[in-house]
């Protein structure tokens, strides 16, 4: 009996950690990048419920197809291209860092530019353009 209760107050006592983890996924960019953010499983059922399930896939549906666009353009101009569902995102270059919190944004669908020197919010019909 002791030594279960010697096992049992090391296993809390190590799984109270307080040091605080940062809560933001890190990417580093060094190279013309498109991150590409999109909604979470849970942000994606939030969406279907507020905008209803017809409308709700009719607008994913077309998201889907820009951005297939966007990966025809961006694959021909060899630029690389991440993408994430986290909802806090850091994305670090060599001259600084952005944090983004996709809870803020009423956009769950977010493209960061990152051209070699700093990075930039686009939308998804800007990123196409970028082959003109």
């Amino acid at each position: 009996m002791k030594k279960i209760t010697i096992i049992i107050v090391l296993i809390l006592f190590f799984s109270c950690n307080t040091e605080k983890k940062s809560d933001f996924f890190e990417i580093k960019l060094t190279e013309k990048t498109v991150v590409e953010i999109s909604p979470d499983s849970i942000q994606m059922l939030e969406m279907k419920k507020e905008y209803g399930e017809e409308n709700f896939y009719t607008a994913t549906d077309d998201i889907m197809w820009y951005s297939s666009e966007m990966y025809a353009v961006i694959d021909s101009l060899h630029i690389n291209h991440i993408l994430t569902d986290k909802r806090k995102v850091r994305i670090t270059t060599p001259k600084g860092q952005m944090e983004i919190n996709n809870d803020t944004s009423k956009t769950k669908w977010r493209y960061f530019y990152f051209n070699g020197e700093e990075v930039l919010e686009k939308n998804v019909f800007d990123i196409i353009n970028l082959k003109e």
